[in-house]
């Protein structure tokens, strides 16, 4: 008989973009609903395999569903195997959940990936008995694994969107958004970045294949295909290639890609607006070059980078810059060089991150869950620093806020400064819930229908 499998991504009353930030996670203060790309991937190459049978329950998808709900719902189902996709800012409840689904379900195999899950694997190793197993790589090659197949990418199938509620997947303005990968990995080797802790290699899929990945999301009728790569366009070659191939078959989608912008020129800037590239992003980090040096992360000539810019606006390409702010040796007037910078590029849209200390060591023996504070975008590791978090959090807020106010006092008002602030009160309530999952869904119940 085959073994029943569940994977599974709850959902405490935040939105979590969870295969972001190196699989570690972010949580969202806005109403973007982004898909697990790798849990669904995962699910699909062991429901191809035929070897199991396969349920996918991204908590999210179904109405929101809080713990409690989901807890029920698991009483009187027949699970053999739980994989739970865990993050930073949920792990300490993933935990509780896990707990919870161990009392109910005794003789399931429960297992726990993501980033968060391999940091911590020798504290879960010794402390936490009731999982099974903690995954240390991707969950799509775990499954790959599971199956018998090489690990490679070539492997890997379109991920089938059908498992749970697609059409849930919802950017709040530009409609219903799937994503899928051209690559993984990236050849640079920039010191804050945590994707290197997950993924081991630099490796790309063939062009075909990504067509055809392309042509099946395209009959879910999505608003965007976005591609998940680091560095979608480390090889330019392919993403020619890509291009052509896809005005060839004259296939018809809005694609997002995230790139290292000086990596392309006006030509190809074209060809891939002509391809259906409607949204380039790309990292900047910093305006002060020592800090670039430091990290190595120097991503271009900003002059280059500024004509780059307004080309793409030109053809009618958007473009969001990524900033980091609060790095160790970063002061004020270091982080206002970079606030002056994003103003020069004027892209269309920018993120401000607050700077995560992502130089883990995996045999720490001290790591505890206390390590990723609920809820929280960033570890509790404590680093020489010149600004506190206190400072690093305002300065991103206050950046955040500024940009947008260039065009909409108001409406920067509520689309950035008043949803982060509606965070900030809902995790003073309910962080402390966190070993609780009742007092803690009953309480995001309530903030949900804004009785708090």
């Amino acid at each position: 008989m085959k073994k029943s499998i569940l994977f599974l991504r709850p959902y405490y009353g935040f939105h979590v973009h969870s295969d972001a930030h190196g699989e570690l996670g972010m949580r969202q203060d806005n109403d973007h609903v982004y898909p697990d790309l790798t849990l669904l991937t995962a699910a699909t190459v062991l429901s191809e395999s035929g070897e199991y049978r396969v349920t996918v329950l991204d908590a999210i998808t179904e109405d929101r569903m809080l713990p409690d709900e989901l807890l029920l719902k698991l009483e009187n189902e027949s699970i053999d195997i739980v994989v739970l996709k865990t993050t930073g800012a949920t792990l300490q409840p993933d935990l509780t959940l896990l707990k919870e689904i161990h009392k109910i379900k005794p003789e399931a195999d429960l297992r726990i990936g993501g980033l968060a899950a391999k940091i911590l694997k020798r504290w879960l190793t010794e402390n936490a008995s009731y999982i099974n197993e903690i995954i240390e790589e991707p969950l799509d090659e775990y499954a790959l694994r599971l199956v018998n197949k090489e690990v490679s990418l070539k492997n890997m199938p379109t991920p089938d969107y059908t498992m749970v509620n697609y059409r849930a997947y919802q950017d709040e303005i530009k409609g219903l958004r799937l994503t899928l990968i051209a690559g993984r990995g990236c050849p640079m080797h920039c010191l804050y970045c945590p994707y290197k802790l997950y993924y081991t290699r630099h490796e790309y899929r063939d062009t075909d294949m990504i067509v055809d990945n392309i042509r099946r999301l395209i009959e879910l009728k999505p608003d965007e295909i976005q591609f998940r790569d680091q560095y979608f366009s480390a090889d330019t070659e392919k993403v020619r290639e890509l291009c052509e191939k896809i005005i060839s078959q004259d296939l018809k989608a809005r694609i997002v890609c995230e790139t290292r912008l000086s990596s392309l020129d006006e030509g190809l800037l074209a060809l891939m607006k002509k391809a259906g590239v409607s949204m380039i992003c790309f990292g900047v980090e910093s305006g002060d070059t020592s800090i670039l040096k430091k990290y190595q992360s120097l991503k271009g000539e900003t002059a280059r980078i500024k004509e780059l810019v307004d080309y793409a606006r030109s053809l009618g390409i958007e473009t969001m810059a990524f900033y980091i702010i609060g790095f160790p040796e970063e002061t004020r007037e270091m982080a206002q060089s970079t606030y002056q910078l994003a103003e020069y590029l004027d892209t269309d849209y920018v993120y401000f991150n607050e700077y995560e200390h992502c130089q883990f060591d995996p045999e720490h023996t001290l790591y505890t869950p206390e390590l990723f504070p609920a809820f929280a975008n960033r570890t509790s590791i404590e680093y020489p620093s010149v600004l506190n978090a206190g400072e690093r959090e305002d300065l991103v807020l206050n950046f955040s806020h500024q940009y947008a106010m260039r065009k909409s006092q108001s409406q920067a008002y509520d689309a950035g400064y008043k949803k982060m602030m509606n965070a900030k009160e809902a995790i003073r309530i309910l962080r402390p819930l966190v070993s609780d999952l009742n007092e803690l869904s009953a309480a995001a119940r309530k903030i949900r229908q804004g009785q708090v």
